[in-house]
């Protein structure tokens, strides 16, 4: 044991990222169904995720079209870095090209709050808004998306974080105006 701290007067700096990867079609709504490749696309997503993370993050395939990712033990700050590296990586794949689909990123850097009470069982909602980051993207390029984590106001806030998420389901712009919450915006560089 290092030095006699008591641990239980120790804050955790540990964040865990929670990115969520979708593929859209650019023109319409159409996407393959399995046996019409769908699954090879879901595939190859999943082998884009494992080249762009590191060994210890934990990939889940949600469908062909919707893939999980969680970090662990991330910088907030440098967050955007593993969803601009997929993008890259997904930007330059020609099976995507070809399959005419791009692909989104949403992700959420948890704790948002200085006071991180919220529950594992509720966190489909953490999901639910790294989706709704990805929509944020920009539909007109082929790759892009938001993160969304705490702000730099947060400290001298103290909202739960119960109260943080439905918040930002409601009016994340405010939040992120007050400094409560920031948003890294995310899209595939030109030329790259």
């Amino acid at each position: 044991m290092m030095g006699n701290k008591d641990p239980r007067n120790v804050l955790t700096s540990t964040f865990v990222g929670l990115y969520l990867v979708r593929l859209q079609a650019e023109s319409g709504d159409w996407f393959p169904t399995s046996i019409e490749g769908g699954n090879q696309i879901g595939i190859h997503v999943t082998k884009l995720l494992r080249e762009a993370m590191r060994d210890s993050d934990i990939p889940f395939k949600l469908s062909d079209k919707e893939h999980l990712v969680v970090l662990r033990d991330i910088d907030p700050q440098h967050a955007y870095v593993v969803a601009q590296r997929f993008l890259t990586l997904a930007g330059r794949s020609d099976l995507l090209r070809a399959a005419g689909l791009g692909t989104r990123v949403g992700y959420v850097i948890y704790p948002l709050s200085t006071q991180p009470n919220f529950p594992v069982e509720n966190w489909e909602q953490l999901i639910e808004l790294a989706r709704i980051m990805s929509d944020r993207g920009d539909s007109t390029r082929a790759a892009s998306g938001y993160g969304v984590l705490r702000g730099p106001q947060m400290e001298t806030a103290n909202i739960p974080e119960t109260d943080l998420v439905p918040l930002a389901f409601q009016d994340t712009d405010s939040l992120v105006k007050a400094g409560l919450l920031q948003l890294q915006r995310i899209h595939l560089l030109p030329g790259i």
